[in-house]
């Protein structure tokens, strides 16, 4: 599965996905309700991300807190899945745990044999398993393309230990993709620990000047006093995660960093 260095951005509408593909990124996931975790997107939103040129992985998560799910909330992540990919969807990321926080493998493996050619990414719920190393195998043997983990805690720092051994019990037989990246230990993350899949992206405030008639109008309770704020991909940040990025792997391999330069995609019509 090796493949180089592969730079996700993590994105949370179409126009986010236009503006990771102008900053150099290689792939996506693309989430609705990011504040919440990420959740599925529609499929619209698929369809008109999909004109950047950039593989899609979308979220299939039906509602934000844990993994668990009922049987109506499985059907629909089942449509989702469907509908997501025919919206043009690359692949699809997932996760479904029983109740004793371990990996559904029914359940995964009834929702992967809707799609046998999707890349299918297992997201965070990896972090809550009582035995990471027998999720790890369990993922393997479903033939999952990748799992999405901070080594079973909040920040990679802490995560560290258990990634590299992850990684090394992996043996390439599935990919590590690493969130929790930032300017201060992406160098470490590639350069020194020798981790090629990067998952990242930081969200700016935007302003949607609309309610400036009415600004004591609200919609949301957590909008309160902000219902002319939204959020949008930070090119900049994701520009110098990045660069440092490509100049660390460049560092561990010899190679030259423009080599590994991601060219910025035009966007297709």
């Amino acid at each position: 599965m090796a493949q180089g260095l592969v730079l996700e951005a993590l994105c949370g509408s179409a126009d986010d996905v236009f503006d990771a593909a102008a900053a150099g990124a290689d792939r996506v996931e693309l989430c609705s309700s990011l504040g919440a975790g990420g959740l599925s997107p529609s499929p619209g939103t698929v369809k008109a991300a999909s004109k950047a040129g950039l593989p899609i992985m979308a979220m299939l998560r039906p509602r934000p807190a844990s993994f668990c799910y009922g049987a109506r909330e499985f059907e629909v992540m089942a449509e989702d899945a469907q509908s997501l990919l025919g919206a043009g969807a690359t692949g699809l990321v997932f996760g479904i745990l029983t109740e004793s926080g371990r990996i559904d493998l029914a359940r995964s493996a009834r929702l992967m044999a809707l799609a046998p050619g999707a890349e299918w990414v297992f997201h965070r719920a990896f972090d809550l398993v009582p035995d990471p190393f027998k999720a790890l195998e369990e993922l393997i043997d479903l033939g999952i393309r990748r799992v999405l983990t901070k080594g079973q805690a909040n920040t990679f720092e802490e995560g560290e230990a258990l990634l590299l051994e992850l990684r090394d019990r992996a043996a390439g037989r599935i990919e590590i993709l690493v969130p929790g990246v930032r300017p201060a230990n992406v160098e470490r993350i590639v350069r020194e620990d020798g981790f090629d899949h990067l998952h990242f992206g930081r969200l700016e405030e935007r302003l949607d000047p609309s309610n400036v008639a009415r600004p004591e109008v609200y919609f949301g309770l957590a909008s309160r006093g902000r219902e002319g704020i939204y959020e949008g991909f930070d090119s900049a940040y994701f520009r110098e995660v990045g660069d440092t990025s490509r100049r660390a792997y460049a560092a561990r391999t010899g190679a030259q960093a423009s080599a590994h330069r991601c060219t910025p995609r035009a966007p297709s019509h």
